[in-house]
């Protein structure tokens, strides 16, 4: 539990906390803030993101009734510290006295320096070294669980709109209904998705930001909409080298896409755990080198030795990916492409031609989304699955690429 003292300072700048100049002198900006962050966002703009980010990991959740015993430590403190409501406000819309509301302040600030205090203790994001926050990363990503996307994107939509009012940017939320839960760790999540919006916003005077989500086979999108420009959203992302490795850690990829002049971030994350590929290869030898090549890798890997086999497989079992031989038996794999483009049961299904022949540019326009040369390497496969995953999700006419690319 945090001393005193402790909470005192705390208190002191929850006072101040849209006084920029105050709390850049504050003693809590010297002992909180990284230096390399306070030369480029400066002490006191951080000092306050620390403490909206702790106000925030006090939120019990949208679920829980405003009124509610756990709700009230989070109610009280964004209410009177980051709405700027009076005490008879707070105490009103709770539902208590201005002596109970004293006593649940003073527990709620306490409960607060606590997690300011953390920050002592362990060292942010940016100050870890590569191997320190891979390994942290990795440590909370074996923990998984549904996320319910909806009730994370608005739990974190004060902390952003705090952020975002600093540099007069409106915040927008635009999310479909019923979204899928995809198996995710929620704190490293949450903490992708406030590091992208944190960046971005420090990077550019965007007019607009929308937090936003959309479905697409087999992944879930979760990201920024930046209104307006597109310089200053790549600027931003080439300096979140640590926020990637937080999603990689959880399986997720960043890509950035350009629409009508609008700058989007997303956080690709899967929504199942293995990604069914359909071998198509008459060589049973090297179905068996892709399974040792996919070992460990969300993927499961089918096997079918001819065209006809394949065309019955895909119909059958919908894969997510299927590679084809050129050199099939009977029937080549150019038909095999052309028939399942064919069908309108497996038109849509991703393909990647894979032969010893150098044909990518025919294979492209026969309809397949990439083309390996063999003999192929285990990094070559693997590159090769990613992108393609990538591509789809993007959609037709929708540029996407690797973040920073």
């Amino acid at each position: 539990m945090a001393d005193t003292e402790f909470v005192r300072l705390v208190r002191d700048a929850l006072a101040h906390l849209y006084d920029h100049a105050y709390l850049q002198r504050h003693p809590l900006a010297r002992g909180l803030v990284a230096p390399q962050i306070a030369a480029a966002h400066t002490r006191g703009r951080e000092l306050r993101r620390i403490l909206l980010d702790a106000i925030e990991a006090l939120n019990p959740g949208a679920n829980v009734p405003v009124r509610a015993l756990e709700r009230r430590p989070y109610a009280i403190l964004f209410g009177l510290y980051v709405e700027g409501q009076s005490q008879p406000e707070v105490a009103a819309a709770l539902g208590i006295g201005p002596r109970q509301l004293r006593r649940d302040r003073a527990d709620a600030l306490v409960a607060l320096a606590s997690l300011v205090q953390d920050r002592l203790r362990v060292l942010p994001v940016q100050q870890l070294s590569s191997d320190s926050l891979r390994r942290e990363s990795e440590r909370l990503a074996s923990d998984r669980e549904p996320v319910d996307v909806t009730e994370l994107v608005r739990g974190i939509l004060p902390l952003v709109s705090a952020m975002a009012s600093q540099r007069n940017v409106a915040v927008a939320v635009e999310l479909p209904e019923a979204l899928p839960q995809p198996v995710s760790n929620r704190t490293l999540l949450r903490q992708v998705l406030i590091g992208l919006a944190s960046q971005a916003l420090g990077a550019s005077p965007w007019r607009r930001l929308t937090l936003q989500a959309r479905v697409a086979t087999g992944s879930l999108g979760i990201g920024l909409a930046l209104e307006p420009g597109l310089s200053a959203a790549a600027q931003a992302l080439e300096s979140v080298a640590p926020v990637a490795m937080l999603a990689e850690a959880l399986g997720a990829a960043l890509l950035r896409e350009t629409q009508g002049g609008v700058e989007h971030i997303w956080v690709l994350l899967p929504l199942h755990d293995e990604t069914l590929i359909l071998v198509v290869d008459d060589n049973q030898e090297l179905f068996a080198l892709f399974q040792r090549y996919a070992a460990g890798q969300p993927y499961r890997l089918l096997h079918a030795a001819s065209a006809d086999q394949a065309l019955q497989a895909a119909r059958a079992l919908k894969p997510d990916i299927v590679t084809i031989d050129l050199m099939l038996p009977e029937r080549d794999g150019w038909e095999l492409l052309q028939a399942l483009r064919a069908d309108p049961a497996t038109a849509g299904i991703p393909a990647l031609v894979c032969s010893v022949l150098e044909e990518p540019a025919l294979a492209r326009a026969m309809g397949a989304q990439g083309y390996l040369k063999k003999p192929v390497g285990q990094g070559e496969l693997l590159a090769a699955l990613e992108a393609v995953r990538r591509q789809v999700w993007a959609g037709a006419g929708h540029p996407a690429g690797p973040a920073g690319s």
